[in-house]
């Protein structure tokens, strides 16, 4: 096992589907005291000596029952997530899974949407500031 650099942090990310160029998002619901009712990443806290691939990976069997493979995920960024004074880790995993593939294990739902109409919803900042780096960093051009 890898573990995180920081212990403290929280490890997240998003389906990516290049030939529709949409993301699954996830639905918060008003459960929580972090983005109530927004639209945002699927992803949680990391557990005692997980490391952040780790943590995505059971996050989004959690979250939406997808069996991923650590190698699958693909590493976005990093950051100190100075709202929340914690160490933030974001991932993409490309691939296309229809949502009635998927089950709900918390939260209020989820969704495909393509980037343009991603923009338009109710994001949670650090969603909304991760895709605008998604995008401008060339990884959503068509290859």
């Amino acid at each position: 096992m890898n573990p995180a650099v920081y212990s403290d942090f929280w490890a997240g990310g998003f389906l990516f589907d290049r030939p529709r160029t949409s993301v699954l998002l996830h639905h918060r619901d008003g459960n929580t005291s972090a983005n109530p009712h927004k639209w945002a990443f699927f992803g949680g806290q990391g557990e005692q000596d997980e490391s952040y691939v780790d943590c995505f990976v059971r996050e989004m069997a959690e979250e939406i029952g997808l069996r991923l493979q650590p190698e699958q995920a693909v590493h976005l960024r990093e950051y100190m997530n100075t709202l929340v004074n914690q160490y933030r880790v974001v991932f993409y995993v490309e691939t296309y899974v229809p949502t009635e593939r998927l089950v709900l294990g918390e939260g209020a739902g989820f969704g495909w949407f393509t980037l343009d109409a991603a923009l338009r919803l109710d994001l949670a900042q650090r969603t909304r500031d991760d895709l605008d780096y998604f995008i401008a960093q060339g990884l959503a051009a068509q290859r």
